[in-house]
C-alpha cells in the first residue's frame, strides 16, 4: 500500500491531507502555486547542534526529519512536509543571523565567494510515521559587494530569519550573479526533491492531495 493512503473504507481509499511543518512563507507561497492544497502547522523543536563528522546536508536531513516527526505524533493521519535550509561557506554552517553584526559578517564571508545552499526534505506518514527524506544542493556565487551595498542591503532588514543573512527571492538578488543548480532550492524548497520522494513514497502529489478537498 503507498505510504500515506489508509485501509479502504466501503470500497475506497483514504486520500492523504498535507501538512507543512514550517513557517516559511516562501514554502507557503510555492505550494500554493503548485495548486496544492496544505495546511501549515509548524514545529516548534528547537534545533539540535551539528553532530561530528556530520556532512551539512546529512544535517539538514536530519532536521528535517525530526520537524516531520514532532508535528506528525500530533496527528492521527495525514502526509507531513518538512525541510530545512542551510548555507554552507567551505564546511562551515551559515545559520539564520542574531543580528545586524553577525549577518554584516556573513555578506562579508560571501562576498566574491561560491557558497552552498543544501536543503534536507522530508515526508512523513503520520498513522506509521513511516517516511522518505532527500536532499538537494545549488551553488551560488555572490559578487564582491562594496561597504555601502553591504550597508544597504542590512538597512533593508531582509536578513533577518534568513540562513546566511540573505533571501535570495529578494533585495540580495542584486547580489547574486552564477547559480548551478535548482533555484527553488536556494529559496527553501526544492520542488523537484518533493515531487520525486512523493513518486517513492507512491504518491502522485497533485491527484492525491487535490483528492483530498
Amino acid at each position: 500500500m503507498p505510504m500515506g493512503y489508509l485501509p479502504a473504507m466501503r470500497g475506497k481509499a483514504i486520500r492523504p491531507i498535507l501538512i507543512l511543518a514550517s513557517a516559511s512563507p516562501r514554502r507557503r507561497e510555492i505550494l500554493g502555486r503548485l495548486g496544492i492544497p496544505f495546511c501549515a502547522e509548524p514545529s516548534g523543536l528547537p534545533e539540535p547542534p551539528r553532530k561530528p563528522h556530520e556532512t551539512p546536508h546529512g544535517y539538514a536531513v536530519r532536521l528535517a526529519r525530526l520537524k516531520a516527526k514532532e508535528v506528525a505524533r500530533r496527528h492521527a493521519s495525514g502526509i507531513v512536509l518538512a525541510a530545512d535550509t542551510i548555507v554552507v561557506v567551505r564546511n562551515r554552517i551559515l545559520a539564520k543571523p542574531g543580528n545586524r553584526a553577525e549577518a554584516r559578517s556573513m555578506l562579508k564571508l560571501l562576498s566574491g565567494r561560491w557558497h552552498e545552499v543544501a536543503t534536507g526534505i522530508c515526508i512523513m506518514d503520520c498513522e506509521t510515521l513511516r517516511n522518505r527524506s532527500a536532499f538537494s544542493r545549488s551553488r551560488v556565487h555572490f559578487r564582491r559587494l562594496s561597504r555601502t551595498e553591504m550597508e544597504w542591503y542590512l538597512a533593508t532588514g531582509e536578513y533577518r530569519d534568513k540562513a546566511g543573512a540573505y533571501g535570495a527571492q529578494g533585495y540580495a538578488s542584486l547580489f547574486i550573479d552564477r547559480i548551478e543548480g535548482c533555484y527553488f532550492n536556494i529559496v527553501g524548497f526544492p520542488v523537484a526533491t518533493f515531487e520525486k520522494l512523493c513518486r517513492r513514497a507512491g504518491i502522485n502529489p497533485i491527484a492525491a492531495f487535490r483528492a483530498a478537498t
